[in-house]
């Protein structure tokens, strides 16, 4: 593993406890799935939070979360002399900390959109690995295991980085795409900036130099160019393979903007209401692309795995 890569997870351990202590964030994405599911398959160096306490009004939401922010700053001066934040305008407006010190850089993200949790949060501690390689330990706040998943899943299949694939790669080996995670998966469904029938399909793209610039060093594990496109096409057809019919018509239901939510409702969650609000907007304002994206879901849907996706 890269030290740059080392450095920044030093720096970010020792970060982790002030963001302990504000009670409405939960970790969530390659920090908590990497350092504190799993026994450090790859080192991890950004701070992914979500906001719990979600409202309607989306100011204050996001008042409050500045507010938190601010509040873990001023600890972090004290704690970590030598710590700066880098451009403070930018970064208030996008939620955002950049913390830097002259070795390393830490982003903290609280996501703008997804706030809120689909279940009870938990408290996790500092896998045996990074206690042992950093001899450091702290005890962090994680969404729940199928918020955590879902939410991997849905990045996976959207921007289709190494860094998540290899994720996914270990979440199919070792835990398995339970209900539990596919009901999670469904909830980001929802909520994505795309429309569900591009995450069911993606479009593949070539990240082979991604791979070398901001995968390489990351992990100890082998894990080719190959093995990573074989993960994105296992992935999807594991999704397929799970969907049932009542699936399948839960999310067709949702992307006609007639959500039915007898079996679980997600109505209140400020992205859902986002996401219909725009489904809406664009079955008043442009009948005929709505109409394509139900159309293309069906297709999806109900006509089976694409053969793209067969790898045996």
């Amino acid at each position: 593993m890269k030290d740059v890569y080392k450095k920044q997870v030093s720096l970010l351990l020792d970060i982790l406890p002030e963001i302990a202590n504000e009670e409405v964030f939960a970790l969530h994405g390659g920090t908590a799935i990497n350092l504190f599911c799993l026994n450090m398959p790859r080192l991890s160096v950004d701070i992914d939070l979500t906001y719990i306490p979600a409202s309607d009004n989306r100011n204050a939401d996001f008042q409050n979360i500045r507010s938190a922010l601010e509040r873990i700053k001023d600890r972090l001066k004290k704690q970590i002399p030598a710590i700066s934040f880098a451009d403070p305008i930018r970064t208030e407006a996008e939620l955002k900390l950049i913390c830097t010190t002259s070795e390393a850089m830490v982003k903290i993200e609280v996501n703008q959109i997804n706030r809120g949790i689909i279940a009870d949060t938990e408290t996790v501690v500092l896998c045996d690995n990074a206690q042992e390689t950093f001899d450091k330990f702290c005890e962090v706040s994680m969404v729940s295991r199928k918020q955590l998943w879902g939410g991997k899943i849905n990045a996976a299949l959207d921007r289709q980085h190494p860094r998540d694939l290899f994720d996914i790669k270990n979440l199919l080996n070792i835990n398995g795409f339970s209900s539990e995670i596919k009901e999670g998966f469904i909830f980001f469904l929802l909520c994505g900036k795309r429309p569900i029938y591009e995450l069911l399909k993606p479009h593949s793209i070539d990240h082979s130099a991604v791979f070398e610039s901001q995968f390489k060093g990351m992990t100890d594990s082998f894990f080719g160019y190959e093995e990573y496109e074989n993960t994105k096409k296992l992935l999807i057809k594991t999704i397929y393979e799970s969907l049932t019919k009542e699936d399948k018509e839960f999310l067709l239901a949702f992307t006609k903007g007639e959500p039915d939510w007898t079996k679980v409702d997600y109505s209140n969650f400020p992205a859902i209401k986002w996401k219909l609000l725009n489904i809406n907007k664009l079955k008043e304002g442009n009948p005929q692309k709505y109409e394509k994206q139900v159309e293309s879901l069906e297709q999806i849907l109900f006509d089976g795995i694409p053969k793209s996706v067969n790898i045996f």
